[in-house]
């Protein structure tokens, strides 16, 4: 007995250096801050400018190597085309020559920087597009086929270099729409990026636009912040539940009489830590807890913030995080408390309405929108988002979720502030 006490505390000593060491280290880590820095080089990189003549269109688009970099110059047309275009590719990668997965892999950085100077008569705002190789849902030697993570912003609200948030970048709603993605792949991927595309913004006017682009910087952590914090966190948690435990005098064995309680889902770090709604995760853990009943009369409401890019790009993060948040606790009050609410994508929600009726589901649709419009919003902002409605039927969730897009993507062509149904 003595032998085995003492080999329990010898034990316990080891775990306890080794939670000391341990500790050492992650906070020197977090102390030393340590950052890594990637240039992408220009002069190896291959550029091309890219205009809507492909598709028989009048603009005109031309990109030359300078000492400084990059010059891009762009001369918008209107035509029959009903969207001009015109874009500035840096290919990191030739689909054509190289096999898959040799694109840059950016997932572990935090921002990329923009050396841009703009020498436009007007500031047309800024489209910057991360495109994504994933054999999932491209095709080699098909660069339309590769995922768009994109971004757009203003120059009139930003310095040169200007530093974007990985976090911040979004799949367009269009590319959504042509490509009927699992949940898996729904989200952002900069795992294999094979170029880089910048441009105006898609709504820009007719005209000529001229910018230079000196430099890109990517800027990450070798580790993550929140990854050292939660290995700490978890680390001391472990060890304190054990002296805990060891410190509670030991406890007879009783017969109790069980008590029947009702199983309910707790959903922890299934939660969006920006909104509060349930992200991805907890949306296919609640859909799989969901009773056939539920299941059977079940609709879906797919929500859309209208002119989120425009408010990302004149606002503060702090502001908008603040919109984000109260814009689904206006949903929350809208609705059933058996609805559930899932933060899709930046600016996308979904409503999960059990046992309901497709025309039950449009007008709580139309409560949550006039609600938005009529609310107060930080910095007097005037609010309004556009839903699409289907109901399920003897497809699964992701055939669900594609009806419902395409049915808001049927109002966004329109205009906003409404709302289809599938």
């Amino acid at each position: 007995m003595k032998k085995a006490m003492t080999t329990k505390r010898s034990k316990e000593l080891y775990a306890a250096i080794a939670l000391f060491f341990l500790t050492v280290v992650i906070l020197t880590l977090l102390l030393l801050n340590i950052d890594k820095n990637t240039t992408i080089n220009l002069n190896t990189a291959e550029i091309n400018a890219v205009d809507d003549r492909a598709v028989k269109g009048s603009s005109i688009a031309n990109a030359v190597r300078t000492n400084q970099g990059v010059e891009f110059s762009c001369q918008i047309i209107n035509s029959y085309v009903e969207q001009p275009y015109c874009e500035l590719h840096i290919d990191l990668q030739d689909l054509n020559k190289q096999a898959p997965f040799t694109g840059l892999d950016l997932s572990s950085y935090e921002h990329i920087g923009f050396w841009i100077q703009h020498n436009h008569p007007t500031q047309p705002g800024t489209r910057i597009e991360l495109l994504n190789f994933n054999p999932d849902y491209s095709v080699v030697d098909n660069i339309k086929s590769l995922k768009h993570n994109s971004l757009e912003y203003l120059e009139a609200y930003v310095t040169n270099p200007i530093w974007l948030k990985m976090n911040n970048f979004s799949i367009p709603q269009w590319w959504n729409n042509s490509h009927n993605l699992s949940l898996t792949n729904g989200g952002t991927d900069f795992s294999n990026i094979y170029t880089i595309v910048i441009s105006p913004s898609l709504s820009v006017q007719e005209g000529s636009y001229k910018l230079s682009i000196e430099r890109i910087e990517l800027r990450g952590k070798y580790i993550a912040t929140t990854t050292l914090v939660s290995i700490l966190i978890a680390l001391w948690s472990v060890a304190l539940g054990y002296i805990i435990r060891r410190s509670m005098p030991p406890q007879q064995n009783q017969i109790e009489t069980p008590i029947q309680v009702k199983e309910t889902l707790k959903f922890g770090s299934m939660s969006d830590p920006v909104s509060g709604a349930l992200n991805r995760i907890g949306l296919r853990k609640c859909f799989d807890q969901l009773s056939p009943t539920d299941s059977k009369n079940l609709c879906l409401i797919f929500l859309n913030v209208d002119h989120y890019q425009k408010i990302d790009s004149q606002y503060s993060q702090q502001i908008v995080d603040e919109i984000l948040k109260k814009f689904v606790s206006e949903i929350d009050d809208s609705c059933r408390s058996s609805d559930i609410v899932v933060r899709w994508d930046t600016e996308e929600f979904l409503l999960i309405c059990p046992d309901t009726k497709l025309s039950q589901a449009v007008e709580v649709a139309a409560k949550i929108r006039n609600t938005i419009q009529d609310s107060q919003w930080p910095n007097s902002i005037e609010l309004t988002c556009s839903s699409g409605v289907a109901q399920m039927y003897d497809d699964d969730l992701n055939d669900l979720i594609s009806r419902a897009n395409k049915a808001l993507y049927s109002v966004k062509n329109t205009g906003s502030n409404s709302t289809a149904a599938a």
